[in-house]
Formats: structure tokens, C-alpha cells, sequence
């Protein structure tokens, strides 16, 4: 019997970390300067939480381009624009001012899910994200609506009044919280039971959405360069980039909290090969801290092999 060689025995690593807890895997790994690839389920369409963020961005680029789309338009915030979850916005006072490019910086650095919307708005909607991901063939990345409707499902399934009020009030008056437990409880049959992804697609079409703005390939040099660069400002680093020295993350999350926990980027070490990973998760059941822990040392495990290939 021939020995495994070292793409095999990463693989074989990484599929024993995911094997540990009990949530649904999908790896796509390549290595940019043909070291090869691995890809564990990595065709499965899964929910993708706000790694969609990225697909849009690339949508309002290449919308930029063509004229479309002016990322100096300024954005009046208003009560209604305001969304839950993750960013800043929604604590803002209406009135203030900022540009689409600020949104975007925003969407993508701090997942704020009230800039999302905004920019989903100025390029047209969910519809021009899967345009754009058919364009480039990665038709297996689809948005399936914006953030407020999944919030608004999300807390109707816990008061089906909340399905219904203005989206300021929404933001305003938040989830119907009890207890700790029903809680909980509410957001676990929400992802278990209402099958309402945020979006789909698979960690294979993620991660080759990830090569062509490596490879410049999506848009034009000068807005993959763009693109990068907000995706290196990240500031959310708890998965992949978390045992990482030396490395340049430009990468985006994407959470449901414990149930979710996915992590997307280029990963360039000082020496040897820039690596796209893509690692979806879904359906975890457990604490949140133990799966992000899981995906920070599968990064750890891949950036090794990649600083072991010649640059």
C-alpha cells in the first residue's frame, strides 16, 4: 500500500476535525500556485449567512463598471432602512449620511446588515446577484431574498406580528425575548424547522467566486483590487485567520450562531502559495465557540501546507 502523500493527509486531517462534531461540512480548499485541491462535500448547497455579502459585492462592482451604479451616491439612513443582526447602522440616528462605498466597506467588514440592504437596493435587488453568479458560471450561488425578509421570518416565527411591522419598528423593538431557553429554543426551530435559507450555495462555488477576484477574472483589475482590499479589512477574525502569523486574510464570515458558522477567503502566507478556503457549516448542534474553534484549526492546518509550497 503506497503512502498517502500531503494533500491526501491534509484531507484526511480536516475531515477528522469536521468528523468531531455533529453539523453538516462543506471544504473546498486550492491552492493558488498549483498545489492542488480538496473538496469534502464540497458540492452540497448549504445556507451561506452573510458569505452571500460577497457575491454582492461583486454584483455592485461590476454594476459600478458599466455605469449603473455610482459608489459616491450618498445614503440618507432612514428608520426603515434600519436592519437586526450584526452592524452598526441601526444605532445610528435617521438623517445621517454616508456613501454606497461606505456601505459597502460596512457590509463587509463588520457584516452590517442594514448596509447590505442598501446596496442589495442600489444594484437592483436579489434577482441581479444571481444574474451576475450566472454570468460567471457559478450558478449554484443564489440569493434568495434580503436581510429584512429573513429577519422579518425569523422574528414572526417567534410573534407572527413582527412579520408584519414597518422595518424600523422591527429594528426597534427587536426579538420577543422571555428566557435564555425559549429563546434559544425559538431560534433552533427557526434553522432546523422553517427552512428559510439567508442564501445558497456550495463551498466549492464560493470558493471559485474567491479565485476569479484573486485572478481578477469577475471584474476589472482596478475593482478586484477594490474588493480585496475590503475583504482584508475584515475585523470579525474568531475562525479561519485565528492561528494564522504572517498571513493577509482577505475574508468574509458568515454566522447563525451555534447553528452556523462559516469562513471565506484568499489566505496569503509570507512565503509559499496564496490558498482560497471555503468552509461552510450548518445544522451544528452545540456551543459556538467549539465550531469556530474547529474551522480556526482547519485554516491552521491548510496555511501550514500552503507556506510548504514554493511562491
Amino acid at each position: 500500500m503506497s503512502e498517502l502523500n500531503w494533500i491526501q493527509v491534509l484531507e484526511h486531517r480536516l475531515t477528522h476535525l469536521a468528523d468531531s462534531l455533529r453539523a453538516d461540512w462543506g471544504i473546498f480548499v486550492h491552492f493558488v500556485n498549483g498545489g492542488g485541491e480538496i473538496a469534502i462535500n464540497a458540492d452540497r448547497q448549504q445556507d451561506t449567512m452573510s458569505l452571500i455579502k460577497v457575491a454582492l459585492l461583486v454584483t455592485l462592482m461590476r454594476k459600478v463598471e458599466t455605469g449603473e451604479v455610482d459608489l459616491a451616491t450618498r445614503v440618507t439612513l432612514g428608520d426603515d432602512d434600519k436592519r437586526l443582526g450584526t452592524g452598526v447602522l441601526f444605532l445610528f440616528d435617521a438623517g445621517a449620511t454616508f456613501t454606497l462605498k461606505d456601505a459597502a466597506w460596512l457590509m463587509i467588514v463588520i457584516s452590517d446588515n442594514s448596509a447590505t440592504d442598501i446596496v442589495l437596493d442600489a444594484v437592483g435587488g436579489p434577482e441581479a446577484v444571481n444574474q451576475t453568479m450566472a454570468a460567471l458560471g457559478l450558478d449554484q450561488i443564489t440569493m434568495t431574498g434580503n436581510a429584512l425578509a429573513w429577519f422579518r421570518a425569523l422574528a414572526g416565527s417567534m410573534d407572527p406580528e413582527l412579520a408584519t411591522v414597518a422595518p424600523g419598528e422591527l429594528a426597534r423593538r427587536g426579538y420577543p425575548f422571555k428566557t435564555p431557553v425559549s429563546f434559544a429554543a425559538a431560534r433552533e426551530r427557526y434553522h432546523f424547522g422553517e427552512d428559510r435559507p439567508f442564501a445558497l450555495a456550495t463551498a466549492r462555488s464560493l470558493g471559485l467566486l474567491m479565485l476569479q477576484i484573486h485572478d481578477h477574472r469577475c471584474a476589472s483589475p482596478e475593482s478586484c483590487e477594490t474588493m480585496l482590499a475590503m475583504l482584508r479589512g475584515q475585523q470579525l477574525h474568531s475562525m479561519l485567520p485565528k492561528y494564522m502569523w504572517g498571513v493577509t486574510a482577505a475574508h468574509k464570515t458568515g454566522n447563525f450562531p451555534p447553528f452556523i458558522s462559516s469562513d471565506l477567503g484568499i489566505f496569503t502566507p509570507a512565503a509559499g502559495s496564496p490558498v482560497i478556503i471555503s468552509i461552510m457549516t450548518q445544522q451544528h448542534r452545540g456551543q459556538r465557540a467549539l465550531v469556530e474553534d474547529t474551522v480556526a484549526r482547519m485554516g491552521e492546518l491548510i496555511i501550514h501546507a500552503a507556506e510548504g509550497i514554493p511562491d
